[in-house]
């Protein structure tokens, strides 16, 4: 079952996405992450930004489309420690993302964040700034809760894409005859 939230509007410059499964373990992760983001958003009057949870990635080339920002949280297996955020630029200017192939027909379960990122980088529809924020997992089971290493590692996700966002706010802030508020 799709558990996704409408589709944002247009009318904002900036998208967090958080992808993933809320009865899967830590793949609960994106979805949590991005309604802590959208609560942080609300009380601080933030309206430029529309934060979407999909657990299906196919929909994101189209949602991401027009914007100038798209911020997309996940869970990862990287090798690093459980718990551990990172983030990496994936949008326009950036290198192509290395895209596994799996063998047989798999339908859209088969296909992974790279694949999508590359998919609207061919269809032209990828956002000048993409950032991939990902949390390393540990366990995807269903009906399993978060673990504790990601449990923990939530409110430092939350704050990464909250910093990520106040950056992108201030560039838009520092067009000609304007000051930077992050200055």
């Amino acid at each position: 079952m799709n558990r996704s939230t409408s589709l944002p509007s247009r009318r904002c410059r900036a998208l967090v996405v958080g992808l993933g499964s809320i009865d899967r373990g830590d793949d609960a992760v994106g979805p949590i992450v991005a309604g802590r983001v959208r609560e942080a958003l609300q009380l601080s009057g933030d309206s430029w930004v529309d934060v979407a949870v999909h657990e299906d990635p196919s929909a994101l080339p189209d949602v991401m489309s027009g914007r100038d920002i798209a911020v997309i949280v996940d869970a990862v297996r990287s090798g690093d420690g459980p718990g551990t955020v990172t983030w990496r630029e994936v949008g326009r200017g950036e290198p192509a993302l290395p895209v596994r192939s799996a063998p047989g027909a798999a339908g859209t379960h088969g296909i992974d964040l790279a694949t999508v990122i590359e998919l609207a980088r061919t269809l032209d529809l990828l956002p000048a700034r993409v950032v991939v924020v990902g949390v390393e997992a540990v366990d995807f089971a269903h009906g399993r809760p978060m673990s504790t290493p990601v449990m923990s590692a939530v409110p430092q996700a939350v704050e990464s894409i909250l910093g990520i966002l106040r950056m992108a706010d201030a560039d838009r802030d520092a067009a000609p005859g304007r000051v930077s508020r992050m200055g």
